[in-house]
């Protein structure tokens, strides 16, 4: 007898061919919603930037393009997504992204949409540090 059971509560496929690391992957509310709602940050190894806002499925059923709220292509391969209070004189929390030769610190933000197309997101890069040797983790 088991007292517990796993259960698939949401799942997607993210692009051809892209590779992931353990480091890829962050939950956090990183808009800063209020709603207590995390949303799942993925990095690529080709440098997309994926935020997701996750809900659930019934069995058999994909994930909801609604359910991607952000998808951006960056220069440089992601080693590393984390999110945290990395901004001096501010509360909300940022988006730190390592590359192999720099940290990026964004702020993610939604405006409401004014159609039944949604909200839109955006990153606005707050500032980046170049590193004089090659990253490996944050």
């Amino acid at each position: 007898m088991s007292l517990f059971k796993a259960r698939d509560w949401w799942s997607t496929i993210l692009g051809e061919k892209e590779e992931f690391d353990q480091g890829c992957l962050c939950v956090a509310d990183v808009d800063n919603s209020g709603s207590g709602q995390d949303k799942i940050i993925v990095g690529s190894f080709m440098g997309y930037l994926r935020i997701f806002n996750p809900h659930p499925v019934k069995p058999g059923e994909g994930a909801q393009a609604e359910d991607l709220l952000l998808e951006v292509q960056l220069r440089e391969p992601i080693l590393q997504v984390e999110v945290g209070k990395f901004v001096s004189g501010t509360e909300g929390l940022h988006l730190a992204v390592l590359h192999f030769r720099k940290l990026s610190v964004y702020a993610v933000s939604g405006t409401l949409g004014n159609v039944e197309h949604g909200n839109q997101y955006q990153i606005k890069l707050m500032y980046e540090h170049n590193l004089q040797r090659t990253a490996c983790n944050m």
